[in-house]
């Protein structure tokens, strides 16, 4: 029946947002910053019901609403249902170690999370756009009325640009959607067999998280040119205004079970906030989003950091950065 589909689907959990934001009867509100304009004055209070959501976005061709909704219902039952569960477990400093089923909600809730936005198929879309651009104005110039595109005759006949990039757009989003949620059941096999599950808290009050409407980071030590769906990669994610989550790839398989943590403070405290929050700016598609405080702060700091280091900077960050390493290391959890 069409009063059990689900229109208004949500790309970031809302159950991962909440931590986030403030209760208000029942309702949590939380701060937006928009990355289109970086200004104290543009940060706005907005639902977590009405932010990190496109109309349909999951919705497949089928002829039942049980059909049409099995992916929204899947990502539903899965992972949002059970984010609770894994936030509290990995906030609380008495949890020192994890089970096996523990580890792999944890890491298939962040390598979900990390594929299921819209910001690679934006990026996906306004490429396939210039694309379909340059070929429709090459058949305007050679008075054909349709191009190959991967085997496929597309018609141009009667129809303007942006009605064939409308077209591939709404055609191509089940297979996008279907194809990311496949990435990613690949990728939770691997990272599930070693990774490592650590966990840090800024202790100084001046110092918090912010996250975004692409919340989860990736990077590799030493690496260059990195891609995505790389095992090698750490993948983070902010889990609130005082705690991000690491997944470490290769541990020791004896110490994988180990819930590592480490509160930090003063300048290492100070340089993992910034470095988080700049991540969050460089991953955002529309929204940074976090308490205000953790907003403000960071616009305080964009320019700082943002620009390069002193040498000196350089090397004291480095050399904090590897006493984690070490100690990382030492508990297997890399």
């Amino acid at each position: 029946m069409a009063n059990n589909e689900t229109k208004r689907q949500h790309y970031v959990p809302r159950t991962y947002l909440k931590h986030f934001a403030r209760e208000q009867d029942g309702k949590y509100f939380i701060k937006a910053l928009p990355v289109a304009n970086f200004q104290a004055d543009k940060i706005q209070e907005i639902s977590i019901a009405d932010v990190c959501l496109q109309k349909d976005i999951y919705t497949l061709p089928g002829e039942t609403a049980e059909e049409r909704m099995l992916l929204e219902k899947f990502y539903a039952d899965n992972y949002e249902s059970q984010y609770d569960k894994i936030y509290q477990l990995l906030t609380d400093p008495e949890k020192k170690t994890i089970t096996d089923d523990e580890r792999e909600l944890i890491i298939s809730t962040v390598v979900t999370m990390f594929y299921r936005t819209t910001k690679r198929i934006s990026q996906h879309n306004e490429l396939m756009s210039r694309v379909f651009e340059q070929a429709f104005y090459l058949c305007e110039q050679t008075g054909k009325d349709y191009f190959l595109f991967e085997g496929t005759k597309i018609s141009i006949a009667g129809k303007s640009l942006e009605q064939i990039q409308r077209e591939h757009k709404n055609e191509s989003r089940p297979s996008q959607v279907i194809t990311q949620l496949q990435v990613a059941l690949k990728l939770i096999k691997i990272r599930s067999v070693r990774d490592g599950i650590y966990v840090s808290k800024l202790v100084d009050d001046d110092c918090e998280f912010v996250t975004s409407d692409n919340p989860v980071s990736y990077n590799q030590l030493n690496c260059e040119h990195i891609v995505p769906f790389d095992p090698k990669n750490i993948l983070t994610l902010p889990l609130d205004s005082k705690h991000k989550l690491f997944l470490m790839p290769y541990a020791e398989h004896d110490e994988k079970y180990v819930l590592a943590r480490h509160n930090v403070s003063g300048t290492m405290c100070y340089s993992e906030k910034l470095t988080s929050n700049y991540e969050q700016s460089t991953n955002a598609e529309r929204f940074m989003l976090g308490k205000e405080s953790a907003l403000l702060s960071y616009l305080k700091t964009k320019e700082e950091t943002e620009k390069p280091l002193p040498e000196e900077e350089v090397t004291k960050h480095k050399q904090a950065f590897n006493e984690i390493l070490k100690r990382a290391k030492k508990l297997g959890i890399i």
